[in-house]
């Protein structure tokens, strides 16, 4: 058995990972409003980038030849 020590800066994540929001705020330093626009702003970027650079006659052509 391997025994590893966890930094302290990552105990908190490893415990519940799914507070995302709550863990930037403390690692970026960020109050909860910056922390809000920022998510925000990068969940629009994430979200416009299926539309800016993926063609989905493109993906449904490689499915329907190489995937079967």
């Amino acid at each position: 058995m391997v025994n590893s020590t966890t930094p302290s800066l990552l105990s908190s994540f490893l415990e519940n990972s799914f507070e995302l929001k709550h863990y930037l705020q403390g690692f970026l330093n960020l109050d909860p409003e910056t922390t809000e626009a920022n998510l925000a702003v990068g969940q629009e970027e994430i979200k416009n980038l299926g539309h800016k650079d993926f063609n989905w006659q493109e993906a449904s052509a490689f499915y329907r030849d190489k995937v079967g």
